[in-house]
């Protein structure tokens, strides 16, 4: 009995083992982990904004995992692949949403505006027909003072008229009795009358529409509305039909993770039966729209008092809680160059942090993934200023999370500032391959990867896009001048052809400085046989004649004489070729050429 208990503990022993995480899996681990941890400790307190830089944080997480797992890879990158696609989708339906309900709300306080637009014409008319039968009578009062040539108290006499005539006349407002019967107080008055009456006019012709106009807009309104109510009536539909679509997804992902002890059929049938049985669906984005509503607050006056206090407290030298004020201001409208300008022009302040610096941040940690960044231009000077003051991980920061406007001169000052400061090479020039990427500067994207040595990479890229152009490879040959780059652009890659002709690449570096590695390029081939040489020689559809001639040419004047007599060799080895020679080593004018053609 206790023989055979033996074996049984020992078979129980054996499976108490864990398997063994190897040093590199646990490093990178503990890398991942302190990534999210460090990076959502960063985040703000928005719901909205978390959500997206959480989305964010852990996609990027994500594609470090795919980076580093061989076996499991293609599988995880289709699945990220959908998610992301999934959120995608999410995040576009949620913007045209948010579109549509602001335009239709405005649309429906349309026809409030015209009425009082309406109301305020019949007003104005009141009043320039007042004006205007007073202005009638100055006039003819002041016709008769001019054509008069009596004395002040007779033309005072002959102004006013009898008794039963002037009964029917009113005060003239703003007059005073003496100032009526005076003519240069009422030829002032008649001037302000007519410039009154100007502005009316003006304000007649640009302010207000006629009858006609108002009652075809007011037929363009109700379309809009009856539009509107079509709308609402389909996205109430879409509302609901995605509600049971959602419950019959969740069924099937719940039946994925199960143990499949029933069938797909059968596991889903109450989920069908739930998603029938569902008529209506509650609002899916509650709240949304609780802050455009222009009736809960005066946005006029609030926007005033905003930028009132942002100017308070930047007149008080209050500087970082100035930038605050304008990461946190309503609709952006402090997120503009003249703002930044402002902080850009204080030149005394207290600690080591520039209010520049501080302006930047604030801006910059207030956008969120779904909301647009900065204009370019602020982008640039937002990295511009961090590079200043060496602070290289908020750009980081805002290019992984996606807070800048690409551009290639973003690009280029991170590429710059990489060849400054060489510690921080790598990084600058990762950073500047993905603001290359993102803005379609491709040349400047392979020539970053090739300076941190991924030609692998760059070469891949290059097959990939298939949008490079000659110009384009000459870039990264004038740039970069490698033999290995040079060779890896003139020769077959992973079954597709060389991308650059050998002639064209090796005439192009002779003809700059330096030159050895058009050269380099050449020596190796000849050193592979003379038949290499030849091959590459006639495989090469785009150089003519005359470009190999150049080529050796300026092998032999660079003191590369094997090269230019086995290039001089292939050319003559060709029926109807041109047949050159060589003199003797002991002539005075040192190697002659001498051409005959072939008959």
């Amino acid at each position: 009995m206790e023989g055979e208990g033996l074996p049984d503990e020992g078979l129980d022993q054996c499976r108490e083992v864990l398997p063994i995480i190897s040093e590199v899996d646990r490093n990178l681990l503990s890398h991942i982990r302190t990534y999210i941890e460090t990076e959502t400790d960063q985040l703000g307190s928005t719901a909205q904004v978390i959500d997206g830089q959480r989305y964010i944080i852990y996609k990027n997480a994500f594609d470090k995992v795919i980076e580093n797992t061989t076996a499991y890879k293609n599988i995880l990158t289709a699945i990220k692949r959908e998610y992301d696609e999934s959120i995608d989708v999410l995040l576009k339906g949620q913007k045209d949403s948010l579109f549509l309900q602001r335009k239709l709300k405005s649309m429906a306080s349309e026809p409030a505006t015209f009425v009082a637009y309406k109301n305020r014409v019949t007003q104005l008319q009141k009043k320039i027909e007042i004006i205007n039968k007073n202005t009638s009578g100055l006039e003819a009062r002041l016709q008769i003072a001019k054509e008069s040539s009596y004395p002040k108290d007779r033309l005072t006499e002959g102004l006013l008229l009898p008794q039963e005539e002037t009964s029917h006349f009113k005060h003239i407002s703003g007059l005073t009795f003496e100032e009526s019967v005076n003519v240069a107080d009422l030829c002032k008055h008649l001037r302000k009358l007519e410039s009154r009456l100007k502005d009316a006019k003006v304000n007649k012709e640009t302010k207000y529409v006629s009858v006609q106009i108002k009652t075809k807009i007011t037929q363009e309104i109700s379309q809009k509305m009856q539009q509107w109510e079509e709308l609402v009536t389909t996205n109430e539909q879409l509302k609901l039909r995605y509600s049971k679509l959602k419950i019959i997804a969740d069924a099937v992902a719940t039946w994925g993770y199960s143990d499949k002890s029933i069938s797909l059929t059968e596991f889903i049938l109450p989920s069908l039966t739930k998603a029938k049985s569902l008529k209506e669906v509650d609002q899916l984005w509650p709240g949304v729209f609780d802050d455009d509503n222009p009736g809960n607050i005066d946005e006029a006056a609030y926007l005033l008092e905003y930028v009132e206090s942002f100017t308070k407290l930047f007149d008080d030298k209050q500087y970082k809680a100035a930038a605050i004020y304008v990461a946190n201001c309503p609709r952006g409208i402090l997120h503009n160059m003249e703002i930044m300008e402002k902080f850009k022009a204080v030149t005394e302040y207290e600690g080591y942090v520039s209010p520049l610096l501080d302006f930047f941040e604030a801006v910059m940690n207030s956008y969120s993934a779904v909301r647009h960044p900065p204009i370019a231009k602020m982008s640039l000077e937002g990295v511009k200023c961090a590079l200043t003051h060496n602070r290289l991980d908020l750009v980081t920061r805002w290019v992984m999370q996606q807070r800048l406007t690409c551009s290639e001169a973003l690009g280029d000052a991170l590429y710059d500032y990489g060849e400054t400061e060489l510690q921080d090479f790598e990084t600058c020039m990762a950073l500047a391959q993905t603001v290359y990427n993102k803005c379609g500067v491709h040349k400047k994207a392979v020539l970053c990867m090739c300076m941190v040595g991924e030609l692998t990479g760059a070469m891949e890229y290059i097959h990939d896009s298939k949008r490079f152009s000659l110009d384009d490879y000459l870039f990264l040959l004038n740039n970069y001048q490698n033999t290995e780059l040079l060779r890896s652009l003139t020769r077959e890659w992973k079954g597709n052809p060389a991308v650059f002709s050998i002639g064209q690449a090796v005439l192009w570096l002779v003809s700059t400085d330096p030159k050895d590695a058009g050269f380099h390029l050449l020596q190796e081939i000849y050193d592979q046989g003379q038949g290499a040489l030849e091959q590459a020689i006639l495989n090469d559809g785009v150089s003519t004649l005359e470009d190999w001639q150049e080529i050796a040419d300026a092998c032999n004047a660079n003191s590369f004489n094997k090269l230019a007599k086995g290039i001089f060799r292939v050319l003559t080895s060709q029926e109807g070729g041109t047949v050159i020679t060589f003199t003797s080593d002991d002539d005075k004018d040192g190697a002659k050429l001498t051409e005959h053609v072939l008959l």
